[in-house]
């Protein structure tokens, strides 16, 4: 890695080169996973909903500080997307998870199976944490992969199983602290996350070493009070983004019956890109980061074009990211 950080035109460059696309509104630029060290988020995976598209990880994201990877989420390829990012599995100590749909949460056996195996800096202990059921989740992983982890023990040259410490996490409309280590601070609220979702979570960590905050929206229709409240004054809000306008284009592929179910599910359950500035200025957000681009595959720049036009509306002035897999936000 690099241990300068790149220039501004170089750094928007390669984040346009990767998918990734910025307004501009201060210093803070994405970058690919190799051109920043420090503090930093590393976008692993911004796809979001469960249908597989080439080219594009589910989402996972993660925070680095003081040589620790905290993960928000785990969806499918967060295990590759670790290794093409230059993360040991060893730094991942804990993984904070926002619901219980599949899409962030479908890399988790790959994150500890194929994490244990990658000595010499495999996965060693790992705390997850996680609205309730995740406890029985992680005891349900050691039963079904069982056999083949025996297996790898008995004729393998492994390190010991990685201690997995699953955590059930009850979270109220207030803000709820969740975790303390030597490094951060991390404090939950619930989101409305549609009928059906009775516990989905946003998480904001508190940087020790710098003091500065950063806010996960896991999933959530816009604008969400207890975000908002959660994100007051903070220095950085990674929140979910959808395209309105391409509901129908998915919806109307399938049954009418299922088509109506899925409309009413992604308009109730998820945030219209052109909402999510208002988000940030009701908070006092300095710097917006996209997440899970939904419902079609589309280039960032679709998204950051309509949230340009939102934030121009209503006179949010902080800076916006719309940041492709892989890019790096220094902190």
């Amino acid at each position: 890695m690099c241990d300068r950080p790149a220039s501004r035109r170089s750094a928007l460059k390669m984040s346009l080169a990767a998918g990734g696309a910025l307004l501009a509104g201060s210093t803070l630029t994405a970058a690919p996973a190799q051109a920043a060290t420090g503090d930093r988020l590393v976008m692993l995976g911004v796809d979001g909903g469960p249908k597989v598209n080439a080219g594009r990880a589910k989402p996972a994201l993660a925070l680095v500080t003081g040589g620790r990877t905290y993960l928000v989420d785990c969806g499918l390829d967060t295990t590759r997307q670790l290794v093409a990012a230059g993360l040991t599995f060893a730094s991942v100590r804990n993984l904070f998870v926002t619901h219980h749909h599949l899409d962030h949460t479908s890399g988790l056996p790959d994150l500890v199976l194929h994490g244990w195996t990658n000595a010499p800096t495999a996965l060693s202990d790992l705390g997850l944490w996680g609205p309730p059921g995740m406890s029985r989740k992680v005891a349900g992983l050691k039963t079904l992969f069982g056999q083949d982890v025996e297996l790898f023990e008995t004729g393998g040259g492994f390190p010991e199983f990685p201690r997995l410490r699953a955590r059930d996490v009850s979270v109220g409309a207030r803000i709820t602290h969740v975790m303390e280590d030597e490094h951060v601070v991390v404090d939950a609220t619930r989101v409305f996350h549609g009928p059906e979702v009775k516990n989905a979570y946003a998480y904001r960590f508190t940087l020790k070493r710098s003091g500065k905050r950063v806010v996960f929206s896991g999933d959530t229709a816009a604008p969400d009070p207890n975000l908002i409240e959660l994100a007051r004054g903070c220095d950085v809000l990674v929140h979910e983004v959808q395209d309105n306008d391409q509901v129908d284009a998915i919806a109307n592929t399938l049954p009418p019956d299922q088509g109506e179910a899925l409309r009413r599910h992604l308009l109730e359950a998820h945030s219209n890109v052109t909402d999510v500035p208002a988000v940030a200025k009701a908070a006092g957000v300095r710097t917006l980061v996209f997440c899970h681009y939904t419902p079609v595959p589309q280039p960032a720049s679709v998204y950051l074009g309509k949230a340009k036009a939102a934030a121009d509306a209503i006179g949010y002035r902080g800076t916006i990211i719309a940041p492709g897999d892989l890019d790096v936000i220094p902190l």
